[in-house]
Order: C-alpha cells, then sequence, then structure tokens
C-alpha cells in the first residue's frame, strides 16, 4: 500500500529509466510516479495498491466516512449531530438500507452530504458478485437520489495487509467497471464500542494531531451507535481546536467530483429499484398492513360486539326467564328424524316433561329411516298421545320439516333437533316472545343451543364456540334486530308467516339461516331469547367436525348468495348494511388474505420479526379472552369453559382456513354437495331436561 489520499486502485508497478511508476494494469497508462519510500515498501512486488485522490493544496483536513447505512434509528441521530457542527461527511450506504430508507438517503443529499457505493448486502466480495453487488446499488442509488456517483468502498478493506493478495481483484475489477474506490487511513473500530461483549475498555481514540490529511472510518448502522455519537462530540471540537477542517469527498477530490453528478433515472435504475422494494420492502408493509387490519378489525369487533351484547343484557333484563303470560300461544314441537334410534327417545323424553301447560301435540316426522326410530316413536307415543308420527321416503329435513308445518294444529310451531334436549321452562321461554307480539310481526326466536357432551378438547372448544356465539355475537345482532341465523335445533317459528314464505327450501344445506332471512326479506322480525337453553350432541372427532362445519359454512354462504340483494340494502335496516355485510366478508377477505398471511408469517420469521407475530397472538388472546369472559357471564356458563381460550385459535383458525378454501372450491366447480350426517352416540342423556348438568 502505497501513496496517500482518500481513493486507493490496483497497479502495476515497472521501472522506466531511473523512475519506478505506477502503471494501470487495464489501460497501460502511468498513473504516477513513486517515491523512495513507495519503492522501499513494494520491494519486488509486481503490483501494488495506489493511494490518491486529493486536490492540490489540500491540508489538515479530515474527511468523515460513514459505513453500513442507512439506518432508521442511528443515521439520523448522526446527521443531528453533523448538523449542530456544521460539519458534511461522506456516507457509504448498502443498496438494501437504502431500498427500505429512500427517505433518509433523500436527507444524506438534501443536507449537503455525499454518499457513496457500499454494495447491495455488505458481501466479502468476489470477483463474480463485484458486478452484481455494485452495479445494482449504483442503480438502486440513482432511482432513489437522483445522482449519480461512481464512488465506491470494498466492505472488509483496507484493515488487514495479509488479505491485499485476495482484495486486488475485486478492486481491479471495479476499477475495469468504471468506480474509484475509497479507503480510510484511520479506523476508529466504533462499531466494537456498541457490542457489551467485545467492548474494549476506555473511550474511542482520537487520530494523533500530528497529521496532516486523514480519512477517518465510522459506522451509522449495524448496532448501538451511542459510542459513535459520543464520539463525534468529542472529536470534531477536538478536531477544530488542532486546525482540522472537514469535508466530504467529493469536495476535495476532482476524481471524485467530476464522477458525481445529478442524473435522472432511467427505466432499467426505476426497474431494479422496483424489484428490489417488492422484494424487501412490500413485504414488510404488507405485514404491516395486515397486522394492523387484523388488529383493528378484531379489536373493533370483538369490542363492539360484546358492548351490544351487554347493552342487549341490561335492556332485557329478567323478563325472558320469567314465566309465560296467560296470553301465550299453543305450541307445536316439530322432530325431522332419520336414523336417530340412538337419540330420538331423550329427545322425546325431554319434550315430554316441559313445563309448557300448552303444547298441544309432538309431531315426528320420520324421513325415510332404515333404523328402529319409528318404533321407537310409536312406543313413547303410546304412553304421550300428544307424540304424532308421521313417515314418508326419505326427501332431506326442509322436506320433513314442511310437512310437519303443515300439519301442525297451532300457529306457533317449536323445532328441534333428534339429538337435542330440551330443558323443562325451554318452551315456555321460546314461546313468550309470541305474547308481546301484538301485531304478529315476529317470524321466528332463536334459542340457545348448548353443548351436551364436554368428553374432549374437542367438544369443550365447540361448547365456548357456542357461547361466543350466543352470547356475544347473535346478542349483539339481536339488538341490531340483524339476525342471520336461527339454529333450527332450537328456534320457535310462526307457522302462518313461515308458510307465507315459502316454507322451508331445500336449495341451500342451511335451511334455518335461509328462512331466518327469507322472513326478513319479507319483513317480519327475528329475535333470540338466550335463556330458552338447549342441549345438543357434537361431533367428537375432528373429521366429523370438520364435515359438519363444512355443510355449515357451504350453507351459509348458498343462503348469503340466495339473498345477494339484501347486502348494502337499506331497506333491511342493520341486517343488509351490517349483519350481512360483515358475513360475506368473513367469507372473502380470508379467503384472498390468508394465503398472504401465511406467506408474510414466514417472511417475518425469516427477517427476525417473530416480535410481531408475538404481539399479534397476544392482542388476539387477550380479545378472545373479554369475548369469551363476556359470553360466560352473559348466558351465565361455568367458569371452566375460559380455560380452553389459550388453545382456542389453534382449532379454530386451521380449521377455518379449510373450510372456507375447501367452500369456496366447491363453489368454483359448481358442486352440489350433500348433507353429511355426524355419527350420534346418545351422550346427552334426558336427565338434562330436569335440570342435571350435562
Amino acid at each position: 500500500m502505497v501513496g496517500t489520499g482518500p481513493l486507493v486502485r490496483l497497479v502495476r508497478v515497472e521501472r522506466q529509466g531511473q523512475a519506478t511508476v505506477a502503471v494501470d494494469p487495464l489501460g497501460g497508462s502511468t498513473v504516477g510516479t513513486l517515491s523512495q519510500a513507495d519503492q522501499d515498501a513494494v520491494g519486488a512486488s509486481p503490483y501494488a495498491f495506489y493511494r490518491y485522490g486529493l486536490d492540490q493544496g489540500v491540508h489538515k483536513t479530515i474527511l468523515l466516512t460513514f459505513d453500513d447505512g442507512p439506518d432508521p434509528n442511528w443515521t439520523p441521530q448522526v446527521l443531528d449531530v453533523l448538523s449542530q457542527y456544521k460539519v458534511p461527511a461522506t456516507f457509504f450506504v448498502i443498496g438494501s438500507a437504502v431500498v427500505k430508507h429512500p427517505d433518509i438517503t433523500n436527507r444524506l443529499i438534501r443536507e449537503g452530504h455525499a454518499v457513496g457505493n457500499h454494495t447491495m448486502s455488505h458481501a466479502d466480495l468476489t470477483v463474480p458478485l463485484v458486478k452484481q453487488e455494485v452495479v445494482t446499488t449504483d442503480r438502486i442509488l440513482t432511482a432513489t437520489t437522483g445522482v449519480r456517483t461512481d464512488l465506491f468502498r470494498l466492505p472488509y478493506f483496507g484493515d488487514d495487509p495479509s488479505k491485499y493478495n485476495t482484495e486486488g481483484l475485486p478492486v481491479l475489477e471495479a476499477q475495469r467497471l468504471g468506480y474509484v474506490v475509497s479507503i480510510h487511513d484511520f479506523d476508529t473500530n466504533d462499531w466494537k464500542y456498541g457490542e457489551p461483549s467485545i467492548r474494549p475498555a476506555g473511550p474511542i481514540p482520537l487520530p494523533p494531531s500530528t497529521v496532516d490529511n486523514m480519512t477517518m472510518l465510522l459506522h451509522d448502522s449495524g448496532g448501538d451507535r451511542t459510542a459513535t455519537l459520543e464520539y463525534l462530540r468529542r472529536l470534531i471540537p477536538w478536531a477544530q481546536q488542532n486546525g482540522f477542517t472537514f469535508h466530504t469527498i467529493p469536495q476535495v477530490s476532482a476524481e471524485v467530483r467530476s464522477r458525481t453528478t445529478p442524473k435522472a433515472p432511467n427505466l432499467w435504475d426505476r426497474e431494479t429499484l422496483w424489484s428490489y422494494q417488492v422484494r424487501w420492502v412490500v413485504p414488510g408493509d404488507l405485514l404491516r398492513l395486515l397486522f394492523w387490519f387484523a388488529v383493528v378489525s378484531v379489536v373493533l369487533s370483538g369490542v363492539l360486539n360484546v358492548l351490544l351484547a351487554v347493552v342487549r343484557a341490561r335492556r332485557e333484563g329478567p323478563r325472558s326467564r320469567s314465566k309465560p303470560s296467560e296470553r301465550a300461544p299453543p305450541v307445536t314441537a316439530v322432530v325431522a328424524a332419520f336414523n336417530e334410534s340412538a337419540v330420538i327417545a331423550s329427545c322425546l323424553t325431554a319434550l315430554g316433561r316441559s313445563r309448557y301447560r300448552k303444547l298441544v301435540e309432538i309431531i315426528v316426522v320420520d324421513d325415510g329411516s332404515t333404523d328402529d326410530t319409528a318404533a321407537i316413536v310409536k312406543a313413547l307415543a303410546s304412553r304421550d298421545h300428544r307424540i304424532r308420527l308421521l313417515r314418508q321416503p326419505n326427501r332431506g329435513k326442509p322436506s320433513a320439516l314442511n310437512r310437519a308445518f303443515a300439519a301442525a294444529k297451532t300457529d306457533v310451531v317449536v323445532t328441534l333437533d333428534a339429538d337435542t334436549v330440551f330443558k323443562r321452562h325451554t318452551i315456555d321461554r321460546l314461546v313468550q316472545c309470541f305474547a308481546h307480539d301484538p301485531q304478529r310481526r315476529l317470524g321466528a326466536v332463536a334459542g340457545n343451543v348448548k353443548v351436551g357432551n364436554l368428553g374432549n378438547p374437542l367438544t369443550r372448544w365447540q361448547a365456548l364456540d357456542y357461547i361466543m356465539q350466543v352470547g356475544v355475537d347473535r346478542s349483539a345482532q339481536q339488538l341490531l334486530r340483524a339476525i342471520v341465523v336461527v339454529p333450527g335445533a332450537c328456534a320457535a317459528w310462526r307457522r302462518s308467516l313461515v308458510l307465507g314464505v315459502g316454507g322451508f327450501s331445500s336449495e341451500t344445506l342451511a335451511e334455518d339461516c335461509d328462512l331466518a332471512l327469507q322472513l326478513q326479506r319479507h319483513g317480519y322480525r327475528v329475535t333470540q331469547c338466550v335463556w330458552a337453553e338447549s342441549f345438543t350432541e357434537v361431533p367428537e372427532s375432528l373429521r366429523q367436525l370438520s364435515r359438519q362445519r363444512f355443510r355449515w359454512m357451504y350453507g351459509n354462504l348458498q343462503a348469503i348468495w340466495k339473498h345477494r340483494s339484501m347486502i348494502l340494502n337499506p331497506r333491511h335496516g342493520c341486517l343488509g348494511l351490517i349483519s350481512l355485510p360483515l358475513a360475506a366478508l368473513s367469507i372473502v377477505l380470508p379467503v384472498v388474505f390468508l394465503p398472504f398471511v401465511y406467506l408474510m408469517t414466514i417472511v417475518a420469521v425469516s427477517q427476525q420479526r417473530g416480535s410481531v407475530l408475538l404481539i399479534f397472538g397476544a392482542i388476539l388472546l387477550l380479545v378472545q379472552l373479554m369475548q369469551a369472559l363476556a359470553g360466560v357471564v352473559l348466558t351465565r356458563e361455568r367458569p371452566f369453559h375460559l380455560l380452553i381460550v389459550p388453545i382456542y385459535r389453534l382449532i379454530s383458525e386451521p380449521l377455518r382456513a379449510y373450510l372456507l378454501y375447501k367452500s369456496t372450491l366447491a363453489v368454483l366447480r359448481g358442486t352440489r354437495s350433500r348433507w353429511h350426517k355426524v355419527t350420534r352416540r346418545g351422550n346427552v342423556g334426558a336427565r338434562v331436561a330436569v335440570g342435571a348438568r350435562p
């Protein structure tokens, strides 16, 4: 290493007469003559690094150079210190950091500092990497700042003479590409003072006051730069007191000035910047966008639903749990049954023990069962004259329900599934809403379906899911008069209105959701009684659960599509303006965004941004706990249900994603899905009807 100055080039050492000269190995031109001291340093070596670049008459100058930025935290603080002392500097920037922080890069130019190229990724360069790393950064700098510069600094270059042989070829390649290479005189090693494990004792050393010109190496990124800031506050006053001035490299080097010019970026410059923005910036921006969208939507919807549910509970008060008035109408209970021999006896026995005195009849429609369902019903009918059996070939649940409604003797009909067990007060509380409906505009009342077979974590998860749906989500919809689904497993209907709108339809797999929307479409009301409790048998295996939930999701999707004209239709109030749009968005948005969410999760982990995911998970858990707690309190459930909250989303999110895409694929294929009957085990006993816990 011979010569002086902030720039360096690889030269061939030749003797020309009595002089020893440095020759450009690429063009063969002589670039300088070696002094005797330089000749002694070169010895027999055919090549050397030749330093140069300072203008004539430059003395007592310190060139502050900063590597590895820009950094969103430390570079602005460095700039603030330099601005305080009115000192310019040269910043050798990393291309990837420029892509991520273009505003800071432009601030460097705007405040009068110089910018140089420090590769794209701070790689330890080999010859094949030089063009890719340096030219790419060159284009990104031009596209970002509108300034073209050939000033370049290799990472890790200049400190260790034992590495000169390996560093020669990358320097030569940079020269071949037309770049001027910068080097430093004094390495502050400030990066060491940001790492406590390797931090040296004592302060960062100041340069000797006896030197003339000096290029100093500091860093504005790569770790804690507190020591660098403190060093600048010590160095600048010290240097000014010792007669030094501060400049950028272009200010003292004609070579660099001539190669630093304003330049309008061309298409290739912009294309390079855009491509790396897509790679490094867009994923992070999209991750933040999805993060805040998810946080805001989850928190707002969760908090809003809880508040609405609380208001509903306070308004309703104890009325819904009181005994029915004398105006309470006579009732028919309807059960559609297909191969329900394991559960039909418990269902009918519980109905027979109902305390509602105006339960006129219990109609069971056997929809082509091939087991002992009909025989069991006949045996029970011989002991309870209210039970009436109707039989038909297998035509599906909607057909069975429509036949029962046509045969019913009363205008109020209660429906329940064959695996559902009513408590003694269930019918009382379902039908009392009709006693307060003198205008006969109430079309349906939704009851509270609870899980009766709490046997494993999967059924306990479903129990909490039912509690939150009934106690929070549907209660909020009830306050807004915007209930989307009336579960046929526990509901009361006004028969004349149901038949007037066409009854239960077989066009969808969610006939209860379809009918609830159809009633409201014709201007009739739908409400809920949270205290009309029933117990159902839920799937005990993941396979059975996924089949059941697919039918629900696919059926609801069909129903929403069938009644799509209600969406955003102000004539239907909050149902059209809030509930249905949210129900549609809950299907459409995850289908579109879930792939990005999972992709961004991988990106976040790969870029060591796992803390964002942890924060998001913690927020979801808190909102879930709030909703679950509200559901438990508002429905007066036992607190042990809250124990499932920590694993709630571990089940719900994968299941939801699977069902969404399975349903979407079925729609796109035009598949006509069919009912998948859940295997009944008869785990919900008739003892529930007399108040025992399931």
